[in-house]
């Protein structure tokens, strides 16, 4: 017994589809022509299976639900694009099989119009929907090209203006694939009437905001009896898609090319392949349009043009209206199953964002005794999001905080860094020039040689250069006043940036209260800077002081110590007792007084051994009690910012908040709580994009894969 096999209607006619083309056909090499040898008919898809017939209209609900919002996702869809007199036009008819779209001289389409195919029963009456006038069919497709031509002079103006905004129509037929296209301007070269200079660049950039999008399809009409080379349709589909992966070509006007030449090559994938091939179509001449020669009519001719060709009869799979719509319907339901699950995942990321910019926007306020209550309640929140800020316990300024410094962790890296290294650039001996020193040392031995180095020597020069680290101190001080100045405007709770007039209140008061602690760190701080200066404690445990003339009696100086010292003439070097032994050298001979004193003389005179000892002593000591200093000076005024500044305006400023924006629960509080002009469109908006994308999701959750294979 042999079993029997059933096999289903479409499995029938595509393998006898595939066996017609396999006798149909015979190619010869190297030749561009093919020799048929049995005629083969247009095939038309049958109503009852056609693929996409679930998919398709999810993604027309989906452009329909985010044309209203503006939300901009990318939605699977063909984007039809060519140069002006391509034959887009006709190409979009004949998908439809209606003469419904403006014609004429110039740029005719003016704004991307968004056609959505849907198919319906048999017999029942075609019509068309604007999204702009929804609920209202238009049964006569005459009213729908004046439609369209009076929405595109609303939008874009009279005299061939251009408009980004899209027109959204939909046309419901028993005799079209369900198909979502995008019919975008052809691309014009020399600018008419109202049009800018730069026309060409406006369109090209409009015809990318869309075939640029991942999911889009390219239809690159170009006419065939015009060079490939040079299409404007091709150039713009290879900057967007330059593998050609999802992109079609179109051959329009087959039957207008020069006699003895064909498109084969093209349609064989020899010339300018792309992964999805071509398609050739016969548009209506003019004495056709002029003469209102129906679609229907047209497409027979079409059909019986490639069916008697000599050259395109043996692929007809590769030419006509047909066949070009269910390239389409095919290519389009495949990449809509393939963008589902991303599509699911933009949706859900896009609710996410939408959801939490709501909460910032939150409800609006009643006027009524509440008011008062949640005044306290945005100050107490101010407050502690303020605190911590600055405490570091988890509280996020902004999307920067990955990316920056904020809050206390700069405030600590001013402590740490900036003021350590203003500190430290500070050199013991700055501003002290040798010939400083050796007059301070002249100065407080008075008329007596000193033995050792004179205590007020040193004092006086360490008095010196302590008030150098004065500036670095208070500048630490300015620089956190300014990060907590500036993280007060940066932290706002969700609630609070829709009050702009509290908001701008509090900025004011924190400002306020910021400064006067500021004058009281400073104050501290020039304080900590007059005890260092009171008494010089030479009896520190880190000073090495004196046990650096019993520890390091070798320690010396060399000349270039003394590099800047430059006597302005020559004078006599006495001799001197020994610095660390008492002994005394011989002296040169003294020469005779001169009969005039002048102070300068001392001032210029070369240094003695003994200068040169005391002034590297002088230096040593210097080096070693400003180092004792520095440290001093960057653990106080570190303390004194943090307690004064930092901790004094955490403390105060809820307080300062309430005290001077508070006065009980029966006072008037609507002239703080105004919300600010924007932010109620803002939320309007913002919940209308919300609704839109839940409908969307629900709308993809109620879609079943099983009901989309073929």
């Amino acid at each position: 017994l042999i079993p029997t096999i059933n096999i289903g209607q479409a499995q029938k006619k595509k393998c006898a589809h595939m066996l017609t083309l396999v006798k149909s056909t015979r190619f010869q090499r190297g030749a561009s022509k093919v020799l048929p040898t049995r005629t083969v008919r247009f095939h038309r898809t049958s109503e009852h299976h056609t693929v996409g017939e679930g998919l398709i209209p999810t993604i027309n609900k989906l452009q329909e639900i985010f044309a209203v919002t503006g939300t901009k996702l990318d939605l699977p869809q063909l984007v039809v694009i060519g140069g002006q007199s391509s034959g887009k036009s006709s190409v979009l008819e004949n998908l439809v099989g209606r003469d419904f779209l403006p014609r004429g001289s110039g740029v005719v389409t003016r704004r991307p119009l968004v056609l959505q195919l849907q198919t319906q029963p048999k017999g029942e009456k075609d019509y068309g929907v604007f999204l702009h006038k929804p609920g209202q069919k238009y049964y006569d497709f005459s009213a729908i090209k004046d439609e369209i031509e009076r929405e595109t002079e609303r939008i874009a103006g009279t005299n061939k203006g251009i408009s980004a905004d899209p027109i959204l129509l939909k046309i419901y037929s028993d005799r079209v694939l369900p198909l979502t296209l995008v019919d975008t301007p052809g691309i014009a070269r020399v600018p008419i009437g109202d049009q800018p200079a730069n026309i060409e660049v406006s369109i090209r950039n409009l015809i990318k905001e869309y075939i640029f999008q991942p999911n889009a399809i390219i239809l690159a009409v170009q006419s065939a009896n015009q060079d490939l080379a040079t299409s404007d349709a091709l150039q713009m589909s290879k900057q967007a898609d330059p593998d050609g992966l999802r992109t079609v070509g179109v051959l329009t006007k087959i039957d207008l090319m020069d006699k003895g030449t064909d498109c084969m090559p093209v349609l064989l994938g020899r010339s300018f392949p792309l992964r999805h091939g071509w398609i050739a179509t016969v548009n209506r001449s003019q004495h056709d349009i002029d003469s209102q020669k129906a679609i229907k009519d047209a497409q027979a001719a079409e059909a019986e043009f490639f069916n008697t060709h000599p050259v395109y009869r043996g692929v007809t799979d590769r030419c006509g209206s047909t066949v070009l719509a269910r390239r389409c319907n095919k290519l389009l339901s495949d990449h809509i199953k393939k963008s589902l699950p991303e599509l699911r995942q933009q949706i859900n990321t896009l609710i996410q964002t939408r959801t939490n910019e709501l909460e910032m926007y939150g409800e609006p306020l009643s006027t009524d005794t509440s008011s008062g209550w949640h005044l306290l309640q945005l100050l107490g929140k101010y407050a502690e999001v303020y605190s911590m800020a600055i405490l570091g316990t988890g509280a996020v300024v902004s999307d920067s905080t990955v990316q920056t410094l904020n809050g206390g962790a700069r405030i600590r890296y001013i402590f740490n860094d900036v003021f350590s290294r203003n500190l430290a650039s500070i050199s013991p001996t700055a501003g002290l020039t040798t010939r400083d020193i050796r007059t301070a040392i002249k100065n407080a031995a008075g008329s007596k040689p000193a033995l050792f180095v004179p205590d007020q020597a040193f004092e006086v020069l360490a008095q010196r250069q302590i008030k150098w680290l004065r500036e670095p101190a208070l500048a630490c001080a300015e620089s956190v006043y300014n990060e907590l100045s500036k993280l007060g405007i940066e932290i706002e709770s969700k609630d609070l940036s829709r009050f702009w007039k509290l908001r701008d209140q509090i900025t004011t008061i924190l400002d306020e209260v910021l400064r006067e602690q500021l004058q009281k760190t400073n104050k501290m701080i020039n304080m900590a800077i007059e005890l260092e200066l009171a008494y010089i404690n030479t009896s520190h445990p880190d000073f090495i002081g004196l046990s650096m003339l019993t520890d390091r009696p070798e320690a010396g100086s060399s000349d270039s110590d003394f590099a800047d010292f430059k006597p302005k003439k020559d004078s006599h070097s006495g001799g001197f007792f020994s610095f660390i032994f008492g002994g005394g050298e011989t002296q040169a001979p003294v020469p005779p007084p001169k009969t005039k004193f002048s102070p300068s003389d001392i001032e210029t005179s070369e240094l003695t051994e003994r200068e040169k000892t005391q002034i590297t002593i002088i230096r040593q000591l210097l080096d070693s009690y400003v180092g004792i200093s520095k440290k001093n000076i960057q653990d106080q005024v570190t303390k004194i910012v943090m307690m004064v500044l930092v901790k004094g305006t955490l403390d105060g400023l809820k307080r300062e908040l309430t005290t001077r924006l508070y006065h009980g629960d029966s006072s008037d509080y609507s002239h703080l709580l105004q919300e600010s002009e924007d932010v109620e469109l803002k939320r309007r908006s913002c919940k209308q994009d919300l609704d839109a994308l839940h409908q969307a999701r629900k709308v993809l959750q109620q879609t079943e894969f099983s009901d989309f294979s073929e």
